[in-house]
């Protein structure tokens, strides 16, 4: 992730010392090379950047935030794309309209379960689950039309342990 950042001359002056550990690529090992599971990563700093603290980057100018941020989700999105899964692709992009809108809609509450549904869907996946495909769908759907947001708490309590996700999203 450090070596992403440092890749980016603008960032590579911005970047926190020491680096943190990566939160979503250890859980997403099983469905993706380690570059692209570092992929997850680079978009979880990006949202962190648009809307909260991010982990490894320290800028304080909001239009060189917004700025790092889209680096970070492109980076990410890149990465990831190197799978050739259509649905990981998918299931990203809808994450990251989800997470925009529960920050709007002031649902920080659901930043952690959407982040882990979107994990357990990608794993699903590639373990030939199609049901995980299915009801991640069903609920990043629900979640637009404003439901509760319980199919994604089933769904994200499928994957295990996500050490620091929870204080990384609220912060």
């Amino acid at each position: 992730m450090r070596d992403a950042l440092l890749a980016e001359p603008s960032l590579s002056g911005s970047l926190r010392a020491p680096s943190p550990e990566p939160l979503l690529a250890p859980l997403a090992h099983a469905a993706l090379s380690p570059i692209e599971a570092e992929g997850l990563d680079l978009i979880l700093e990006g949202f962190l950047l648009h809307h909260g603290r991010p982990r490894y980057l320290d800028i304080d100018d909001a239009g060189q935030r917004v700025l790092a941020g889209d680096y970070c989700y492109a980076t990410g999105l890149v990465r990831v794309a190197a799978a050739g899964d259509l649905f990981v692709i998918e299931a990203l992009s809808a994450l990251i309209a989800v997470s925009a809108e529960l920050v709007a809609r002031e649902r920080r509450d659901l930043l952690e379960p959407a982040w882990r549904a979107t994990v357990a869907a990608i794993v699903g996946s590639a373990n030939g689950a199609r049901a995980r495909r299915e009801d991640f769908l069903t609920a990043t759907a629900g979640l637009g039309a404003g439901e509760d947001g319980e199919p994604l708490l089933t769904l994200a309590a499928t994957l295990g342990p996500t050490p620091g996700l929870k204080e990384a999203l609220t912060a």
